[in-house]
């Protein structure tokens, strides 16, 4: 019986040993090791009334305790350095990039040279809470920690096409937390309206354009602003099929936003000369995803360079006013 109960006992002690080893958990210090050790010699001493078990279970020992002391090893080369120390070897190894990354970007004139801009392409500002909003497929965006978006402040989403999953699953995170006002060139249809009506949102036929003209339902930004009385948009997202570039920078010059989800569309010159102009009135890119239908679409996310603190980002280093 005391033979059972002492290889049992050892059984367990190895076991305990494998799923630290497999983990790599930091279960404070080397605690768990030393219990583990006095935990197999209390053992071996209660119920060892053989020499040569003992004699064997000893050898056993020795083999455990090796094992735990690579362990030991292990869990101290792991934790070697804190986060802010890695954090700046990457921000400096960025920032000798950025020369290489600006004269790629200028470098870029035909439309077809994709392979340019997006290998140019990095984030600007590292986002430790980045999450996709709206999950897979078309119509999700990169969002800076949503957890943090001020209660009440409001999203602005030009272009709607009868598909609010973004706007849906952002007010679920956010527990309704803000006031929503969508655009589109054509009528949502009443099921989307009603939708969109429970989620605090209002929805307007509206084609963007950089004048207003209200018999053809043409609409610049920032008059749609104004018809709502708001004047500080905390979101903007934009999927207008593009448009964007010729109405965003009009509207970001006047009205200050504190992160932006875009999808921008055109050639390889169209997209740098848009990043290099957002860039240039103080945002930051924190996330891009190429779409997976055609390179002349793009979806970028961005960060007001005085937001970051806000929704706790991390600089690196900044690149796509490339022509300063």
């Amino acid at each position: 019986m005391a033979n059972h109960f002492i290889v049992l006992s050892v059984i367990i002690c190895i076991t305990l040993l494998n799923f630290m080893m497999w983990s790599g958990t930091n279960y404070g210090s080397n605690s768990i090791p030393a219990q583990v050790s006095q935990l197999y010699t209390s053992l071996l001493s209660q119920n060892s009334n053989s020499s040569s078990i003992e004699s064997n279970m000893e050898e056993i020992r020795e083999k455990l305790d090796a094992e735990l002391e690579i362990l030991k090893q292990l869990k101290v080369g792991s934790h070697s350095g804190s986060f802010e120390e890695h954090f700046m070897k990457m921000r400096e190894y960025s920032a000798n990039q950025v020369p290489l990354r600006k004269r790629t970007l200028a470098q870029i004139f035909k439309p077809q040279e994709y392979y340019l801009l997006y290998g140019a392409l990095a984030p600007e500002v590292f986002c430790p809470e980045k999450v996709r909003v709206g999950t897979v497929g078309d119509g999700g965006k990169w969002v800076c920690n949503p957890w943090k978006v001020p209660k009440n402040t409001v999203l602005f989403s030009l272009g709607l096409n009868n598909y609010i999953g973004f706007e849906e699953e952002w007010q679920k995170m956010t527990e309704n937390g803000n006031v929503l006002y969508g655009f589109d060139a054509a009528e949502q249809n009443p099921i989307t309206r009603a939708t969109y009506a429970k989620i605090r949102g209002t929805s307007k036929k509206a084609l963007i354009s950089v004048a207003t003209d209200t018999s053809k339902s043409k609409y610049t930004i920032e008059d749609l602003a104004k018809e709502f009385n708001v004047t500080t948009i905390e979101i903007l997202k934009i999927d207008i099929e593009g448009a964007e570039l010729t109405c965003l920078i009009p509207f970001l010059e006047k009205y200050p936003v504190c992160q932006i989800y875009l999808e921008l569309h055109g050639g390889a010159p169209e997209h740098a000369k848009l990043l290099r102009e957002i860039a240039h009135l103080g945002y930051r890119l924190f996330s891009y995803e190429v779409n997976g239908f055609e390179l002349k679409a793009c979806e970028y996310s961005f960060i007001a360079e005085t937001c970051i603190e806000k929704y706790g980002g991390l600089r690196i280093a900044n690149y796509l006013d490339f022509k300063n």
